[in-house]
């Protein structure tokens, strides 16, 4: 059946069925996806047979303009013929965003908690790979919220899946069983090395997981002074009282003591000093695979597997924090695949997961999750099934060797347009990473500049990362396109001019 000769229908349906839409609805993907999700059902059934209800919502959004009618919203757009009265308006209008882009920064000082310096801007809506604030400048994403927004902003299939979710059931708590993620739960297992999985909310929540689930072990396993935990200088693992002890950074640690014992560190990428801390006190090694916070730092080749040989030789855990380094952002689907036979016992993964949406995952191998029972941990929110219906979307289509290809693509096209840049401005000693996580480590002339060329790039149009005072880091949408890839970096390189 051809949905084109069925539009006269399908506007009638709309007016009769649906009702007025709000005059904002056309630029909200969202509701027009679950508005034409419920009008699918309401369709003769011989049109539902013929015609799905992804095919049909598809058609529908490539054609809402022909399809929608706002009252008086399409003769306003009409009306403004008037050169000088489009300009009135759009002076007028930008006045009132500038107002209420202070109004708001005014008021996130007065009510937040000082935990983030905020930036000169309010971002409003987005795009793709591109980002727009509240005067309507665009900006090209190369941070993706942390390396969290991994299928970039608005992805229809991520869009189609919380629509179809929210309209069943948001909340149950885990006293009742779902499906979406108990189904996640079976595809993360298939996927990976993991017999089982814990849900959570967070990368803090997913180590906190990780760290109890260990001592768990070592304490029905192992004599009572094994219980020690090894992580290393430049680690970055969560914000909470135990993950930032964890976490091998005093900046982050100051002013919170005293801190949980039963830590030690090492440091990272270094044989000999990792063969001397770890041994019979050692109950598990913590470990990213590539650094981030740290400074966009990977494992060199053969660390992960000299501290599984390590790990193996004194009875200890291996755990891998791969919450930004995993789901594909290096190319491969988690960053430790880079090397051969270097398998964990427990990974914990959260941030492009749920790809803006809260959830964190803890996995582990069967001999690991037979230390907790009922009771020994838990959440409320964890595994919620809107959020995990998302996080299935994600996996599908990020897990793919396609996926895989594309990232690998795009990270070299920036890497190589950085080395270029690099020979004009002496900017980086080092561009380091895998995929699309990548690291520019200031050369001695623009020490302790990240931040400043962060700022500068806003005022560009260009949203990037720091590592720490000397690294801008690079983690754009898993799904940047070349265009983009070559927009940001045409902006990032005006920005760098200046301050050159």
């Amino acid at each position: 059946m051809l949905l084109e000769d069925q539009i006269p229908r399908i506007q009638k349906l709309i007016s009769e069925k649906l009702g007025g839409l709000p005059k904002n609805a056309l630029q909200n993907d969202m509701v027009m996806r679950t508005t034409f999700m419920r009008l699918h059902r309401m369709l003769p059934r011989f049109i539902r047979i013929a015609v799905g209800e992804a095919t049909f919502v598809e058609f529908c959004m490539a054609n809402r303009d022909r399809l929608l009618s706002f009252k008086g919203a399409v003769q306003e757009r009409m009306q403004e013929t008037d050169p000088e009265s489009q300009t009135q308006d759009k002076t007028q209008t930008d006045l009132e965003m500038e107002e209420q882009m202070k109004e708001l920064q005014e008021l996130s000082l007065k009510v937040y908690l000082p935990t983030y310096p905020p930036k000169p801007l309010v971002l409003e809506r987005s795009r793709g790979a591109a980002i727009w604030d509240l005067q309507g400048k665009d900006y090209i994403d190369f941070g993706a919220g942390i390396a969290v927004s991994s299928l970039g902003h608005q992805d229809p299939e991520l869009l189609l899946a919380i629509s179809e979710q929210a309209s069943k059931l948001w909340h149950t708590s885990n006293l009742f069983l779902t499906e979406p993620p108990v189904r996640l739960a079976a595809e993360l297992v298939e996927a990976s090395f993991a017999d089982r999985v814990f849900f959570c909310n967070s990368g803090a929540e997913a180590n906190e997981a990780a760290i109890k689930l260990v001592r768990k072990y070592a304490y029905l396993h192992h004599p009572e002074d094994k219980r020690e935990i090894l992580s290393f200088d430049g680690s970055f693992h969560g914000r909470t009282l135990a993950t930032v002890t964890a976490t091998s950074q005093p900046k982050y640690q100051e002013g919170f003591g005293p801190l949980p014992g039963g830590f030690d560190y090492a440091p990272y990428n270094d044989f000999e000093a990792a063969e001397k801390a770890i041994g019979p006190q050692t109950c598990a090694v913590l470990v990213e695979p590539l650094q981030g916070e740290g400074g966009v730092n990977p494992a060199r080749p053969g660390f992960l597997k000299h501290l599984r040989e390590l790990c193996d030789r004194h009875q200890a855990l291996l755990i891998y924090d791969e919450i930004q380094c995993g789901m594909g952002r290096t190319g491969k689907l988690f960053g430790y695949e880079w090397e051969e036979g270097v398998h964990p016992d427990v990974l914990t993964m959260a941030k492009a997961l749920g790809c803006g949406l809260p959830i964190g995952a803890m996995l582990c191998t069967e001999k690991v999750a037979e230390s907790f029972k009922p009771g020994d941990h838990g959440t409320t929110f964890g595994g919620n099934p809107i959020v995990a219906t998302v996080a299935r979307a994600a996996l599908k289509k990020i897990n793919t060797p396609q996926m895989m290809a594309h990232v690998i693509k795009q990270g070299e096209a920036i890497r190589g347009r950085l080395h270029s840049l690099n020979d004009e401005l002496d900017l980086f000693g080092e561009i380091r990473g895998k995929g699309l996580m990548l690291g520019g480590v200031l050369h001695k002339d623009w020490k302790g500049r990240a931040g400043e060329i962060v700022s500068t790039a806003l005022k560009y149009g260009v949203l990037v990362l720091v590592a720490g005072p000397d690294v801008v880091r690079f983690v754009p949408p898993l799904t940047i396109s070349g265009d983009e890839v070559q927009s940001g970096l045409e902006r990032l390189t005006s920005a760098l001019k200046e301050l050159a």
